[in-house]
């Protein structure tokens, strides 16, 4: 299971200790995502595929753009619409933006929220274009930024997703500081 495809608390904790088994292994065997990434260099459609089974990570989410970027090069190149394919860039820079890099409220990264927010929630989060703009979405670049104006216009305003939702973050870094006592406590009984 992939994490955008979780539906609820549990199995994002079940995604998340089998996400990290599997990377343990494929570690073990010599076979690190990031390493197999790159033999897809001249293949966008199955980079983007390697790195969406791999977000929340930050490279995977550095790794589907540049992958999406990719496919709009081509597009271009034919003289083909990529407003699709813009579209996906888009959505991706917006739920990286859902994460933080430090949890304040935690004391460690917010990563570790993240990878626990159920996907079902990240692509039910609304936003659109005129409220996040692009200027507080670190995925994109300035090349982005301008498909953006040219098929969007200029936004009314620049955010991110995190800023928008703040209270769903609250809610899920609340929950993750549940578990974390949770799981010291079932320790500290044995």
């Amino acid at each position: 299971m992939k994490w955008l495809d979780t539906a609820d608390i549990q199995s994002s904790t079940d995604n998340q200790a089998a996400f990290w088994d599997k990377l343990r292994g494929d570690l073990r065997n010599g076979t690190f995502w990031a390493d197999r990434i790159r033999r897809f260099r001249d293949q966008p459609i199955e980079r983007l595929r390697l790195a969406i089974e791999n977000l929340p990570l930050p490279a995977a989410f550095r790794e589907a753009a540049i992958a999406t970027r990719a496919l709009i090069r081509e597009r271009v190149k034919r003289g083909e619409d990529f407003t699709e394919e813009l579209v996906l860039l888009y959505w991706l820079a917006a739920i990286e933006s859902f994460g933080i890099p430090y949890s304040a409220y935690l004391q460690q990264p917010g990563f570790n929220v993240l990878q626990l927010v159920p996907g079902v929630i990240i692509k039910s989060l609304p936003f659109s274009y005129s409220q996040l703009g692009y200027k507080h979405l670190g995925l994109l670049n300035k090349t982005d930024a301008k498909w953006c104006i040219t098929r969007w216009g200029e936004p009314l305003d620049h955010t991110t997703l995190n800023k928008l939702h703040s209270d769903i973050w609250h809610k899920y870094e609340l929950n993750e500081l549940a578990r974390q006592k949770h799981q010291i406590q079932e320790l500290l009984s044995r």
